[in-house]
């Protein structure tokens, strides 16, 4: 199965999957996930239209709850959910293909979250590879169900099995367990991110105000933006921001250098009003202003808030607090101005000023470029 953000692009490779050593027969994939009458698993109740907004302008995303969340730590690691334990969001069988089918299950015992996948053709037994693209090195944990069959009680069982993600080389993750019928958890951390503190940046345009206080950029007033110094194409870029009450604010990347706000947007936006969701598409923080609605997951004002935008070719995937809320392909006929088309030029990222009641904190900005451009497998 392959979870369809990008550029973090984690793919089950089905030429090399070591899911189940022996074909599954139609009646065995019923017994175990069909039917819910297994005594180790049971359905997880999904609220589709939290967990995969509509895209139409005029509505306002139920807030997404149970989710797996991450720990402050955890946050402060720059990790992400890759398996929100509720959905299968960002998630898309490679090449379409009708051998597996992949849903979200829960253990009868303890209520525990798992992402299943079953594989009804028989499966080279080979390490399970996991590719992401572009080239960025990860640090990754997954833990995994084992399955097992009482041939005298004619049911199967489930146990966690701890395993770890191993990278062989940049790009390319693997992880050896035995034969597994799905993932309890799945979290990554990028590694090698760069911090961009003051001298990185250019002093905010007028009307808006940029103040670094002990690493802290405060930006008021707009509309206005402050500047990467460098251009970026393909990257990684975390960060964390606070806004005191109902502020709208953005990250903007592949900018076309030195003009206004001329980029694609990630949104700042914790609850926009009803006005915005009227005219609008993804005014929810993480979501791509005018492109695609974003998950609500709840960010909160009066607190520290995590955000993650990673962009690779025409893709794009936003992480807020760790739970991915956007996983969106540019389609579009590509364009040097990316207001009318795919920009896949490198331009800058520009932090947002939006009108004079701005007022938003920004801190621990961190980045990692792509070691080289990829596209989708």
């Amino acid at each position: 199965m392959m979870p369809r953000f990008f550029p973090i692009v984690l793919a089950f490779l089905c030429c090399g999957c070591d899911f189940f050593p022996v074909p599954l027969s139609d009646e065995e994939v019923a017994a175990m996930f069909g039917d819910g009458s297994n005594d180790a698993l049971t359905d997880v109740a999904v609220d589709h239209a939290a967990a995969y907004p509509s895209q139409e302008p005029g509505t306002r995303p139920p807030v997404l709850t149970g989710f797996l969340p991450l720990t402050e730590e955890q946050l402060q690691e720059g990790r992400l959910q890759l398996f929100d334990g509720v959905s299968t969001f960002g998630w898309d069988s490679v090449n379409n293909s009708q051998a597996a089918k992949l849903t979200v299950k829960k253990l009868r015992a303890g209520g525990q979250p798992i992402l299943v996948s079953v594989m009804r053709e028989k499966m080279e037994e080979t390490t399970n590879s996991f590719h992401w693209l572009p080239e960025c090195e990860f640090d990754s944990i997954a833990e995994c169900l084992s399955t097992s069959k009482n041939a005298d009680a004619g049911r199967t069982s489930v146990s966690t099995t701890p395993s770890f993600i191993t990278q062989q080389n940049p790009g390319d993750m693997t992880i050896t367990t035995k034969p597994f019928s799905g993932f309890t958890a799945i979290q990554a951390k990028p590694l090698n991110m760069r911090p961009l503190g003051e001298n990185d940046w250019k002093a905010a345009t007028e009307p808006a105000k940029s103040v670094w206080t002990d690493g802290v950029l405060e930006l008021t007033g707009g509309s206005g933006m402050v500047e990467s110094v460098a251009e970026y194409g393909d990257f990684v870029l975390q960060l964390e921001y606070k806004t005191d009450g109902p502020v709208n604010s953005g990250v903007f990347f592949r900018c076309i250098p030195g003009e206004t706000m001329n980029g694609y947007e990630c949104q700042i936006f914790n609850n926009p009003p009803a006005d915005d969701y009227r005219k609008y598409i993804g005014t929810d923080t993480g979501g791509i202003f005018r492109r695609c609605v974003g998950r609500n997951v709840g960010p909160k004002d009066g607190q520290w808030n995590f955000l993650t935008v990673a962009v690779g070719g025409p893709r794009v995937a936003t992480w807020v607090n760790g739970i991915q809320v956007v996983d969106w392909t540019d389609t579009r006929a590509e364009n040097e101005n990316p207001r009318n088309g795919l920009r896949l030029k490198p331009g800058t990222i520009q932090l947002q000023g939006h009108d004079p009641a701005t007022k938003i904190l920004f801190r621990n900005i961190r980045i990692v470029e792509s070691v080289s451009p990829g596209t989708p497998h």
